[in-house]
């Protein structure tokens, strides 16, 4: 199997390849101009097929690569915002939207740093464009077709929420030795080395979320 080489030239054509894709498929409905019933049965599809295929890739990576069981939990924040957004779409689910859009700023430094070993067209490598440029396919159709917005309480639901789950986590990690939502330490060659050292970039990653949450929001905000 051919390795992965980040920042190549084939890193750059999946991200405008798989990004054209997701663009494609948001503009679907119009395109086919599909009724209400239609769009809403395209998400549930969506949603389906995108959990099976998350599961089948975490089998993958044990079972073929070699992974351990601790290290393919789908305990990572793109995993669960992932999950999320399966969930929201199948069953259009207003209370998840914010969770999911909030969140998503995890899988935009995943796609430019990508946690994958082996190059096109291994199972693992598609399944890990595929999933995480859903959750932005996610967003603009929940935004495009449900009517979905966010507001202030969503805002500091998203950020109450994702600290409660950086809690547990940080005592998983120490239960079972892994590293999910690097709570124990900074992933190498990583924009997160730039916060500082252990524990006090875990401090600077709070700072920078609000900082993203606010931006984020800004669009709603000006909008309103």
């Amino acid at each position: 199997m051919r390795e992965y080489t980040m920042f190549s030239l084939e890193h750059f054509i999946y991200i405008f390849g798989y990004g054209g894709l997701g663009v494609l498929f948001l503009f679907l409905p119009k395109i086919l101009k599909l009724d209400d019933k239609k769009i809403l049965k395209l998400a549930k599809i969506s949603g389906y097929v995108i959990l099976i295929d998350k599961f089948l890739e975490l089998f993958y990576r044990h079972l073929v690569i070699g992974e351990t069981v601790i290290d393919v939990l789908p305990f990572n924040m793109c995993n669960y915002t992932m999950i999320l957004a399966a969930i929201m779409m199948i069953i259009r689910s207003r209370k998840i939207f914010p969770l999911v859009y909030f969140w998503s700023i995890g899988a935009i430094f995943a796609i430019v740093t990508p946690d994958v070993f082996f190059a096109f067209p291994n199972p693992q490598n598609i399944s890990f464009f595929i999933t995480h440029f859903y959750i932005y396919f996610s967003i603009g159709y929940a935004i495009k077709y449900f009517g979905f917005s966010i507001n202030i309480k969503d805002f500091k639901k998203a950020f109450i929420y994702l600290n409660i789950i950086m809690f547990i986590l940080f005592f998983l990690n120490l239960l079972i030795g892994s590293n999910y939502m690097f709570l124990r330490h900074v992933a190498p060659k990583s924009p997160m080395e730039l916060l500082g050292p252990w524990p006090y970039y875990i401090i600077s990653l709070e700072v920078v979320m609000v900082i993203l949450f606010t931006l984020m929001y800004l669009p709603f905000r000006i909008k309103k």
